[in-house]
C-alpha cells in the first residue's frame, strides 16, 4: 500500500526579518508560558494519569490479543496499515536524506511501537523485567499513538523548523489536534542527526504548543528520548487517556477510522527561521541535564531499570563514566563560551 497523503514543498522563503529588542522579549516571554503549560502543566498531568493506570486504576495484560490492530497496525477488516493511512502531511523527500521509501519508514516506526504493544496483549502475563520492559498502561498507550494516532513525515529538523514557523501552518496543527483528538508524531527521514539540535528543536516546538515534545531516535540519547528506527517525535495531546481509560473499564481497544487525505494542510506553507531562542535553549538544557543526573535510570521516568536491564547495571556499577557517556550534552545557554587567550 502507499500512502495517500500528497508531497508537499516549501514555498519561496523571504529573507528573515529584522526582530527589534521588544519583538524578542515578547517571542520568548510568549515561548516561555507556553514551554511552562505544556512541559510542566500538562506533562505532569500526563504522568499523573500514568501512575494512575499503573498503580491505582490498573490496566492489566490480556485487555487485547496479538490480532488486535493496537498489535498489527491493520485497520479492522482490511489489509491497510494506519500509519500509512493516517500521515496528514509529508514533505517532498530529499535527495540524499532518503535512503527509504516513505512506506518503508512509516512500517518500520509504526511496527516498533506494535511490538511493545504485544508485550501486554497476552496471558499468562509476561513478568515487568527484561522480557517486558514497560508497565501495561505505557504499552497501551503506545497501541493508541501508532494506530489511532496522526503522522507528519520530514526530511529533517531545519525543514519541520521552516514550516512550524510558519504562523497559517502553526493553526492548521491546532486545528488537525482539536477536531481528531488524536496524538500526534513528527518522522523524520533522516537517521544521522544532531542530538543538540534535536533537542533545541523539542524546546522549539514546545515554544509553540501546550505540549510537551519527546525525542526519540536511532542517535546519541537526549533529553528524554528513547531508541527508535527514525527520529520519532511524540507531541503528546494527552488524547490517548481516552482510549486507555476505554479499555480499562472492559470496552475494548478502541480503532479510530483514518483520516482521509487531503482534509488538512492544504496550502503552502514555510516562513523564514533565526536561531533557537533562549528559552528553548534552555528547557532543552534542564530537561537533558535532569535525565543525566538521574543516573543509570536516565531518560526511563515510571521504571526503576535495575529490573529491567540487571547486567547493564552490573557494569554501571563497575564504570558509570562509560554509560553516562552514552547521553548527549547539551550546553548551558546561560554560561558564555570561554575564549583561549594566547
Amino acid at each position: 500500500m502507499q500512502i495517500p497523503a500528497p508531497y508537499h514543498t516549501l514555498q519561496e522563503l523571504p529573507a528573515a526579518p529584522a526582530r527589534g529588542r521588544l519583538r524578542n522579549w515578547a517571542r520568548n516571554v510568549k515561548g516561555a508560558v507556553s514551554i511552562v503549560r505544556g512541559d510542566v502543566v500538562h506533562n505532569t498531568l500526563g504522568a499523573y494519569h500514568v501512575l494512575r493506570l499503573w498503580h491505582v486504576q490498573k490496566v492489566h495484560a490480556g485487555l487485547i490479543d496479538k490480532t488486535h490492530p493496537w498489535c498489527t497496525g491493520r485497520l479492522p477488516g482490511t489489509d491497510e496499515l494506519a500509519w500509512l493511512r493516517n500521515v496528514v502531511f509529508r514533505t517532498q523527500p530529499a535527495p540524499g536524506i532518503a535512503t527509504e521509501s516513505d512506506e518503508h519508514i512509516m512500517q518500520k516506526v509504526g511496527g516498533f511501537l506494535a511490538e511493545m504493544v504485544k508485550k501486554s496483549a497476552q496471558l499468562p502475563e509476561i513478568p515487568h523485567g527484561p522480557e517486558r520492559r514497560m508497565p501495561h498502561v505505557v504499552n497501551y498507550l503506545h497501541g493508541v499513538v501508532h494506530c489511532n494516532g496522526l503522522w507528519l513525515l520530514f526530511n529533517d529538523f531545519a525543514e519541520a523548523k521552516h514550516y512550524f514557523a510558519d504562523a497559517a501552518f502553526r493553526r492548521e496543527f491546532v486545528r488537525l489536534v482539536r477536531q481528531e483528538r488524536r496524538e500526534v508524531t513528527l518522522v523524520f527521514r533522516q537517521r544521522k542527526y544532531d542530538p543538540i539540535e534535536y533537542a533545541y528543536f523539542s524546546g522549539f516546538m514546545m515554544a509553540q504548543f501546550p505540549w510537551f515534545a519527546n525525542v526519540n531516535g536511532p542517535g546519541k540519547k537526549v533529553m528524554w528520548g528513547n531508541p527508535a528506527p527514525y527520529p520519532a517525535m511524540n507531541i503528546i495531546t494527552g488524547n490517548w487517556m481516552a482510549d486507555v481509560d476505554r479499555l480499562r473499564r472492559g470496552q475494548g481497544g478502541r480503532v479510530r477510522p483514518a483520516v482521509e487525505a487531503r482534509q488538512y494542510f492544504l496550502g503552502r506553507y514555510g516562513a523564514p527561521t533565526g536561531e533557537y531562542t533562549l528559552p528553548e535553549r534552555l528547557v532543552a538544557f534542564i530537561e537533558n541535564e535532569w535525565v543525566r543526573r538521574r543516573g543509570f535510570n536516565a531518560g526511563l521516568f515510571f521504571i526503576d531499570r535495575k529490573k529491567i536491564d540487571p547486567r547493564i547495571y552490573d557494569k554501571y556499577t563497575e564504570d558509570k563514566a562509560t554509560l553516562a557517556a552514552k547521553q548527549t550534552v547539551v550546553p548551558n545557554p546561560l554560561h558564555k563560551p570561554r575564549t583561549e587567550h594566547l
